[in-house]
């Protein structure tokens, strides 16, 4: 049986489903769901045919079953009354398992559901949680090393020579690897994109090649400034400079991105952050 646990996003408090009494039959996320807009073509004498136009996924489901045990009656109530206090908060919460214990469902539970006796001391739980995200995040960060010390597991396209990744470059043409399963677009939500610049700059621009993709700023930049875009978000210390950019974002491949940069001036440095995405 898989052990589940779940973790306070906020705090980063942990609690042990499994240690708690809560025992997990069945933890499943569902596949992707497409959300596909379509335009009807013109019929014909076999039907209708519709054409694709785009296609976007809807968040995800987790089919959640579990057997809570006391070591008695009274027990178990209490402990069914811990469970419902634990999950049925506002506040969204990861759940994850010991068996992929860095890939984070960022979930809630959408709806009612109950536990009935299925003995004197035990009750029986079948409830779905809801992930805003099609997609589980990384627990490692860019900053931490690629290695199975305990933040990256097997299954996230660690890369055989870690130290050739980088994600913070002194040079204007570098590439940013996304290691994840889905592109990163800032536009949408749960898809976190911040691209820290540090230096001088005249109307410096940043372009991802792969994607077709950039990001400019009209103003000028000293070597103390720093320049930080976050999500459709722009600021210059501190200060916003929205106005000033051409409004526009950088978007990430799967995969290998080659970024340029123009309008910087001397010595400068440029760092990426973001969490991988995985199905």
């Amino acid at each position: 049986m898989p052990e589940v646990l779940i973790e306070n996003i906020r705090t980063g408090q942990v609690w042990d489903c499994h240690e708690l009494g809560y025992l997990t039959r069945k933890f499943l996320p569902q596949s992707l769901q497409q959300r596909q807009q379509r335009q009807e073509a013109v019929g014909s004498a076999n039907g209708h045919i519709y054409i694709p136009q785009a296609t976007s996924y809807d968040g995800r489901l987790i089919d959640w079953d579990l057997l809570i045990k006391g070591v008695n009656y009274q027990h178990f109530l209490l402990k069914r009354t811990e469970f419902l206090s634990l999950i049925c908060g506002k506040d969204e919460f990861y759940a994850y398992t010991k068996y992929e214990p860095n890939k984070l469902w960022k979930v809630t539970v959408p709806n009612a559901f109950q536990i009935p006796n299925i003995a004197h001391y035990a009750g029986e739980a079948q409830l779905i949680l809801e992930s805003s995200s099609s997609y589980a995040y990384s627990r490692g960060t860019l900053d931490d090393r690629f290695d199975f010390s305990g933040i990256w597991q097997f299954g996230m396209n660690i890369p055989v020579m870690p130290d050739e990744i980088k994600y913070k470059h002194q040079t204007r043409r570098f590439t940013i690897w996304n290691l994840g399963h889905a592109e990163i677009n800032p536009v949408r939500m749960n898809e976190d994109l911040k691209i820290i610049y540090q230096g001088a700059s005249n109307g410096l621009r940043i372009t991802n090649e792969t994607t077709q993709t950039s990001w400019q700023y009209n103003g000028s930049t000293s070597s103390n400034d720093r320049v930080v875009i976050e999500d459709v978000f722009s600021y210059k210390n501190s200060q916003t400079i929205f106005p000033d950019t051409n409004k526009s974002v950088l978007t990430l491949a799967q995969g290998a991105n080659q970024i340029t940069l123009t309008g910087t001036s001397g010595a400068f440095e440029i760092a990426f952050d973001f969490p991988f995405l995985f199905i």
